[in-house]
C-alpha cells in the first residue's frame, strides 16, 4: 500500500473570501501571491482568481513569471526587489522603486519599463521616505518616456492602531498632493495590507490582500486549503509505556496510529497540544512532533491503517503567541503533501 498525504484547495471558498474583500472595501483588490501564494501554490490561487482579479503581487521576478506565463493581461508588481529589469519589462512585469539611482539604472537598460514607487509612511522597511526625494523622481520621469510611472503605494504595518493608520494615511497623502502638483494622471494608487480594508481610503484604485484571502484575518473568511494524510501504523501502548521522543508517559492504555507527517513538513513543534479529525471525530496528538511523523490516540474510534485523517484545517489553531498564521501557512510550503487538489463546490 502507497501512504501519502493530499491537499485540498476550495476554489468556491477563495472566491467567496475575494468577493467579501471587495464588497466590504469598496475597492478592487491586489492579490498577494508571495511566498507560493502563502502555502497555497501560486499556480491554483492565480488560475483560481484569474477570471475576478486582473492584478496579483509577488515578492520577486521569478513569482512573476509564473503568473505570466499562466495569464498575458493581467497586472502583475514586484513588491521586492528585481534587478532583471530587462525581464521584467519584456514581460509587462510592474517594478517596485524607491530611489532615484534605481530609476535611472533602469533608464540606462534601454527597455520600456513600468514602475511602482513605494512611499514608506512609517514601517521603515522599503519606500521613499523624502518628499524632496520624491519630487526630483517626478520631475526626473516627466522628461523619460521609457520608464511609465504605473502606481504609487505603501503599507500598514499595524492596521489595529487607527492612531498609527490614520498618521501613516496622512504622510501618504502629502506624497499623493505632490504627484497631483505634478500632473501625473490615472497614476494606480493602492495601498495593503489586509487590514487595509477597515479604513476610509477612497483615494486609492486597489487594496492588496494577502492573508484574508486566504481565510484569515476577518470573521467569516473561509479557509482556503486543508491537509489529509493517512495512517501509516497503528499500536497498542499500556499504561506507564512512553511515546515519541523524550518522556511522555502513558496514564491509561490507548491505541496510537502514526501520521507521516512532521515538523519538516511544516508542523509546528507545539502541534502535540493539538489533534487531528477522523471524520468528525477529534483524535488528540501524543506525545512530540517528530521530523518527518507524529502520532495521535484514536483509542475512541475504528481508524484503520490507510484510512485518512484531517491534519490541517484551519490555522488559527495552530497560532500561537508569535507563531502566527503567517507563519502557518508558509510552512507548509515545506509539506511532502505538494500535489494541489483543486475542489471547485
Amino acid at each position: 500500500m502507497k501512504y501519502f498525504s493530499k491537499r485540498y484547495l476550495y476554489a468556491q471558498n477563495l472566491i467567496y473570501n475575494y468577493k467579501y474583500l471587495c464588497k466590504k472595501s469598496g475597492h478592487k483588490i491586489i492579490a498577494v501571491v508571495k511566498a507560493n501564494a502563502y502555502g497555497h501554490g501560486e499556480k491554483q490561487i492565480t488560475k483560481i482568481l484569474s477570471p475576478y482579479c486582473d492584478f496579483f503581487a509577488t515578492e520577486n521576478l521569478d513569482e512573476a513569471l509564473v503568473i505570466r506565463k499562466m495569464n498575458k493581461h493581467v497586472k502583475i508588481l514586484i513588491l521586492g526587489y528585481c534587478a532583471d529589469y530587462p525581464c521584467a519589462g519584456d514581460n509587462d512585469i510592474a517594478i517596485t522603486c524607491d530611489n532615484l539611482e534605481q530609476i535611472k539604472k533602469i533608464q540606462q537598460c534601454d527597455k520600456k519599463a513600468k514602475i511602482h514607487l513605494k512611499i514608506n509612511t512609517g514601517m521603515n522597511r522599503l519606500g521613499l521616505k523624502s518628499l524632496r526625494q520624491f519630487t526630483k523622481i517626478l520631475k526626473y520621469l516627466k522628461d523619460n518616456d521609457k520608464i511609465i510611472l504605473e502606481g504609487i503605494f505603501t503599507h500598514f504595518f499595524d492596521t489595529s492602531s487607527k492612531e498609527i493608520t490614520y498618521a501613516q494615511i496622512d504622510i501618504f497623502k502629502k506624497y499623493l498632493h505632490i504627484l497631483k502638483k505634478y500632473n501625473f494622471n490615472d497614476i494606480i494608487i493602492h495601498v495593503g495590507g489586509s487590514g487595509a480594508i477597515n479604513y476610509d481610503v477612497d483615494f486609492v484604485n486597489y487594496i492588496r490582500c494577502g492573508i484574508a484571502l486566504y481565510g484569515y484575518f476577518y470573521p467569516g473568511m473561509k479557509p482556503v486549503q486543508t491537509i489529509e494524510s493517512q495512517v501509516i501504523k497503528i499500536t497498542r501502548v499500556k499504561r506507564g509505556e512512553f511515546v515519541g521522543y523524550g518522556q511522555c508517559k502513558i496514564k491509561r492504555n490507548i491505541k496510537v496510529a502514526v501520521i507521516p507527517l512532521g515538523y519538516a513538513d511544516g508542523l509546528p513543534r507545539h502541534f502535540e497540544k493539538l489533534y487531528v479529525l477522523y471524520g468528525k471525530t477529534k483524535c488528540p496528538v501524543v506525545g512530540k512532533i517528530c521530523m518527518d511523523m507524529f502520532m495521535v490516540d484514536i483509542s475512541h474510534t475504528k481508524l484503520k491503517v490507510g484510512e485518512f485523517v484531517k491534519v490541517f484545517f484551519d490555522a488559527s489553531l495552530w497560532a500561537k503567541g508569535d507563531y502566527t498564521e503567517y507563519n502557518v501557512l508558509t510552512a507548509l510550503n515545506n509539506c511532502r503533501a505538494n500535489t494541489f487538489i483543486v475542489v471547485e463546490k
